[in-house]
């Protein structure tokens, strides 16, 4: 039997979830799933510092996760694939189960 992926995929997959790791760049995810989202409106909805926003939403434009869009001043952002905050859900589901339960 054999490995169901290669293993460079589970060295890129882990670093991945490395990035999905932090509470504030889920959040900034699940909003953009929604959503095209100024960098303006990302700042208040997330109540970040604009140098932290800026450096996750750097992060995650690095590892292919967000593309930026500019128009004029302003900077907008879009989620790549929404399935990447598909597991977010997941989790919060078997969470509230299980609570439930």
């Amino acid at each position: 039997m054999k490995s169901p992926l290669p293993k460079e995929a589970y060295n890129k997959n882990a670093l991945l979830y490395k990035i999905l790791a932090n509470p504030k760049r889920l959040e900034v995810l699940n909003i953009l799933k929604k959503k095209e989202t100024s960098v303006e409106d990302l700042l208040q909805i997330t109540d970040l510092p604009k140098a932290n926003l800026s450096q996750h939403l750097a992060l995650m434009r690095h590892n292919g996760l967000v593309v930026p869009r500019r128009h004029g001043l302003n900077i907008f952002y879009r989620i790549v694939d929404p399935r990447i905050v598909e597991p977010c859900k997941i989790l919060h589901e078997l969470r509230v189960k299980r609570l439930v339960i």
